[in-house]
């Protein structure tokens, strides 16, 4: 039966379209396993360079293939597991094709700490590594949004929609209250600060590989407590120079807004009941829009003296807040140049990025240069890497991108019409519908930003082998950051008029300020190693390396600020009025290490690791500037051990692994150990200089943090890798935390610094790839799943506290996962109903309580391709759920009267849903009856400015939320177009597109729960405030290899 069907497909396959000739004939083989001799069924055979002419091969691997030209030279034969091999027809008459198997999962080379490559099937640790081609799926020029969904346990948000958002990078959760959770970068051997990988070039990145575990990075240190994100960049290869160019366009359309009340307009009244209209209101609890025609804003006065009054229809205007955003409009464009022969390559590239920004006037560019290269000199391999990138942008500065102003702007005013404010009648800030916020694209227009960032990264690599096994390696690498900032406020004098109109921003003027800061941070960073192996016979080979290491920073920091110039918009320093105010600091960081480690290979199947590392760091007292942290990790490959499972047709690799590791972290800045004097604020004071000391009491003896973990996990690939799953349990446990806790003011000082505080995280991570799920003729179709489930639990905290402030309203808090969000909550009865008073109907509020964790403890991660002879198809999934967050935007937007849910009622008086009356009985016990018909006794401005919006537990909601990420569908020109141009090697035609849609909860109103940047802390994510509506991407690109 097996072979009936076999021929069938092939027979129906055979009988596609193909064109034929008058001069063809029938070509015939078989295609076999190189290594085994045994025939390959369902091979795809074709001829090279059409898109046509193929079959399949029968179940003993025979293939016939009629209508092959008589021109035509080479036939291509693949198979899923196998390298695809090129062959000569010949006489084509009973052609033998060999496929060698290509690379399995296990045998592939990753690289790991200090950039060691190992074999996959060697480590027994979690290490996930992402391609170039994954990473360009849709040309992103930030490489942290391409890696998105892409890795189980590693998480990345944006801090918000802007331009220049911070990032925040987490692998495996958190292990510090508050140090650093962030992974440390490397690129190319040299740690590098995490930002800098927005500041790559993407497609100067040949993988990143991402290093989940403590003993995956034990040999980097203290600053790979939480993880390695390891890039290697492009090198030349051997063979032809090759030269690529691809442009790449794109359209950023801000999307995903908050849901605003649409009937009501300006008023502010105090009593139930619909308010009067109040022309130059805010606040929009007034009457309900009507049609017809109203006075908005105060009168003004324009240049020539003439008093005004704008009117407006008093309707809701569909869609007019949503267009205070633009379009952001990105061209990136991208060259490379490459090649390489026996004994060295080189890699050179440049890109330039122009993007404007969804917010008026906001603009960013940056423009890189790469180059690489390595030379190999008889027993001596040298290597040298460096890149520049320049990043310059204009952004506003308002305090909240104008979204306050857009908030307090009522729903019927055209927005648009003020866009161009300065060219609307006196062109003055005045001219405004309300007398307490500027316009909003005023007020962006005022306030701005400036900012130029340079770096400089450069390494050189020196290997000398003068024996087969024995090995020195010398690296040196520097890392230079040069930030310049300024913020100046541009000056608006305002008429007499104005400044007795009532409006409140506009009873005094606009003065020109002017801040200007700059900064200096060199990190450089040098190691020494020596490596050596040795196999002793078939069952046993051992290898040991031992280096030192030494990181050196130097920061350096300055700044100064005008609080008013003289002259309007000359933005200098020297243009101050009274006295200029300014800070520097200089800081110097110095850790030395050395480390070891020897890995064995027992009986071809059991390879184990054992590594050690001792820092001294100058953060810490000499008495306990030394710490020690070893890791051992473990690889079992049962498919090398046990004889049924050896060649099996079936299983590919069967492994097992396990790891314990111990890494130290110091997480205290520096000079932190002794209380020092600093000048205090608002000195100096003309002559007068002023010194305070800062009121918490620093800890001379404080220790590192420790973190340890122990991992175990399965890998298992079948039918060739054709399906490979992966599967790992962590467990970790961090002691010793600094915190800062609070001591009784009767001591001096109002905190302390101490070790103190443990946590506890753990977590299973899933992968499954199966490449191709589907194949069919020239179709297939490929899956990339990956899944976390992750918690953690703050397990103690110091001399009994039952919680710690990270960062308001973030806590720490004993017996719940970290971090944690408390919240003002109603008074609730035992069943969790809202209690109100039996007169007002009003509820109470009650206390801060725990509302839940604002880390998600579910990740799932989907990427698939459909591919189709030279159609592709690509589309990321993320998932992320069991969190929550709360949203600033709409504690603001209930004082505004914006808010959708302050209308749900209409504004009338109703029964608070879900309530109760409490009660007390004869003998004085409480119970509760449900609230019926005792009404609020107001549905205006009084209840939803007053104790609803205190409520902060109603602004928090689940953050559960999926987004399709990547979409990218990609056109190959055919090969045969590029051998008619004798000049291009490759074409290829991409529409992208990013973040297209995503999925939340009905009770999220408000937007992307994933931006951060409320807090600006990274320990404190789940408090969303001024941010920016995210927005969908849509572009395309065009790619060309000569």
């Amino acid at each position: 039966m097996k072979k009936i069907i076999i021929t069938t497909l092939v027979a129906v396959l055979s009988f596609l379209p193909i064109v034929l000739s008058a001069q063809t004939r029938t070509v015939t083989g078989t295609v076999v396993d190189a290594e085994t001799g045994e025939p390959i069924a369902f091979a795809s055979v074709a001829v090279k360079g059409s898109t046509t002419l193929g079959t399949y091969t029968l179940d003993d691997g025979t293939f016939s293939l009629p209508g092959v030209p008589q021109d035509a030279t080479t036939l291509i034969a693949s198979f899923v597991g196998y390298q695809d091999t090129e062959v000569p027809i010949g006489n084509g008459t009973n052609l033998q094709i060999s496929l060698e198997p290509d690379a399995l999962f296990l045998d592939q080379v990753v690289v790991t700490a200090l950039g060691i490559q190992r074999q996959s099937k060697e480590i027994g640790y979690s290490a996930a590594k992402v391609s170039s081609e994954d990473l360009n799926t849709t040309q992103n020029s930030d490489a942290t949004q391409a890696l998105i969904g892409k890795v189980s346990g590693l998480q990345i948000s944006a801090a918000s929609a802007s331009l220049d958002a911070e990032v925040r990078i987490n692998l495996r959760g958190s292990r510090s209250f508050l140090g650093d959770n962030q992974p440390l970068l490397v690129v190319d051997g040299v740690p590098t600060p995490l930002d800098f990988l927005q500041s790559m070039n993407p497609n100067d990145i040949d993988n990143i590989s991402v290093l989940k575990g403590g003993s995956a990075a034990a040999l980097y240190g203290s600053s790979a407590a939480n993880g390695v994100l390891y890039v290697t960049t492009k090198t030349g290869e051997k063979g032809r120079p090759r030269i690529t160019y691809a442009l790449t366009t794109t359209f950023d359309k801000a999307s995903y807004f908050p849901k605003y009340q649409k009937r009501f307009g300006p008023g502010a009244q105090e009593e139930h009941g619909f308010g009067s209209y109040i022309q130059g209101e805010n606040q929009q609890y007034g009457p309900e829009f009507d049609g017809s025609i109203v006075p908005i804003g105060s009168p003004f006065m324009d240049e020539e003296g003439v008093i005004h009054q704008l009117e407006e229809v008093y309707s809701f205007k569909e869609g007019a807040r949503e267009s205070y955003y633009d379009t952001g409009i990105g061209i990136q464009n991208d060259i490379s140049f490459s090649s390489g022969g026996d004994n060295g390559n080189f890699f050179v590239s440049y890109q330039n990025v122009h993007r404007t920004g969804t917010v008026v006037g906001d603009v960013m560019d940056r423009n890189t240069v790469r180059f690489n290269a390595s030379r190999v000199y008889k027993s001596f391999t040298a290597r040298v890497n460096f890149s520049y990138a320049n990043m310059q942008g204009d952004f506003n500065n308002s305090s909240s991108n104008g979204l306050q102003a857009l908030w307090n702007t009522p729903g019927h005013i055209n927005l648009p019409e003020y866009k161009d404010w300065r060219n609307v009648l006196g062109g003055s800030p005045d001219q405004w519908v309300n007398d307490y916020y500027q316009n909003p694209y005023a007020q962006i227009d005022i306030y701005r930003r400036e900012f130029r960032r340079d770096r400089f990264t450069g390494a050189a690599t020196l290997e000398w082998a003068p024996l087969k096994w024995l090995r020195f390696m010398g690296r040196v690498g520097m890392n230079t950051n040069v930030s310049n900032t300024s913020t100046r406020t541009n000056a608006w004098h305002y008429n007499d008029y104005a400044k007795t109109s009532g409006r409140s921003y506009a009873t005094s003027d606009i003065y020109s300020t002017f801040y200007s800061y700059a900064g200096l941070s060199q990190r450089l960073n040098a190691d020494v190693m020596a490596f050596a192996e040795h196999q002793f016979g078939k069952n046993f080979g051992i290898k040991g390396m031992v280096g030192w290491s030494m990181n050196s920073r130097y920061e350096e920091d300055k700044n100064v600020e005008a609080g008013q110039l003289a002259l309007d918009n000359l933005f200098n320093v020297s243009n101050k009025v009274g006295e200029l105010a300014g800070e520097n600091s200089i800081t110097q960081i110095r850790t030395q290490s050395v480390y070891a480690s020897v890995d064995f290979n027992i009986l071809g199947w059991i390879y184990l690791q054992v590594t050690g590392r001792n820092d001294w760091t100058s953060l810490l007292d000499k008495s306990n500037w030394s710490f020690f942290y070893p890791g051992a990790n473990m690889s079992l490959m049962l498919s090398d051990a046990i004889p049924a499972l050896k060649n099996s047709s079936w299983l590919s690799y069967l492994k097992l692994r396990g790891t314990f590791a111990k890494v130290g972290t110091v997480n205290v800045g520096a000079y932190r150990l002794d209380n020092i004097a600093e000048v205090a604020d608002p000195f100096p004071f003309g002559a007068l200089t002023s010194y305070e000391i800062d009121n918490n009491i620093r800890n001379r003896y404080l220790n590192p943090e420790f973190t340890t973990e122990f991992e175990v996990g399965l890998e298992i690939g079948f039918l060739k890798d054709r399906i490979t799953f992966e599967a790992a349990y962590y467990h970790q446990n961090t002691t010793g935390q600094t915190v800062n806790v609070s001591i009784p003011y009767s001591t001096g000082a109002g905190s302390k610094f101490l070790n103190a505080g443990t946590m506890t995280g753990q977590g299973v991570e899933l992968d499954l790839r199966l490449t191709p799920v589907l194949e069919f003729g020239d179709f297939y179709w490929n899956v990339y799943a990956n899944a976390t489930f992750a918690t953690s639990k703050v397990t103690e905290l110091y001399g009994g506290l039952s919680e710690l402030t990270v960062y308001d309203p973030i806590y720490a808090i004993v017996g719940q996962p970290f971090p944690y969000i408390k919240a003002t909550d109603f008074k609730r009865d035992p069943e969790g109903r809202v209690i109100v008073d039996p007169v007002t109907g009003l509820p109470t509020l009650g206390d801060l309580v725990p509302v839940g964790q604002t880390e998600p403890s579910v990740r799932l991660g989907l990427s698939t391709e459909f591919a189709w002879k030279g159609l592709s198809l690509n589309a990321t999934f993320e998932y992320r759920g069991g969190h929550v967050a709360r949203f600033d935007s709409e504690y603001e937007m209930l004082f505004t009267g914006a808010s959708y849910i302050s209308a749900i009622a209409g504004r009338e008086r109703f029964v608070f849903p879900n309530s109760v009356i409490e009660m007390t009985d004869e003998n004085g016990e409480k119970y509760y009856v449900e609230n019926t018909n005792i009404t609020v006794n107001s549905g205006g401005k009084d209840f939803w400015t007053g104790v609803y919006r205190s409520a902060r537990a109603a602004q928090v909601v689940s953050a559960n939320s999926w987004k399709l990420r990547e979409l990218s569908l990609t056109w190959n020109l055919p090969q045969r177009w590029m051998e008619k141009t004798k000049v291009l090697q490759s074409a290829a035609v991409s529409l992208v597109g990013r973040n297209l849609f995503y999925w939340v909860p009905d009770t999220n109103l408000w937007g992307d729960p994933d931006m951060w940047g409320g807090t600006n802390n990274r320990n404190a994510p789940g408090v969303v405030r001024n941010a920016m509506a995210g927005f969908r991407t849509f572009g395309f690109n065009i790619n060309l290899s000569f």
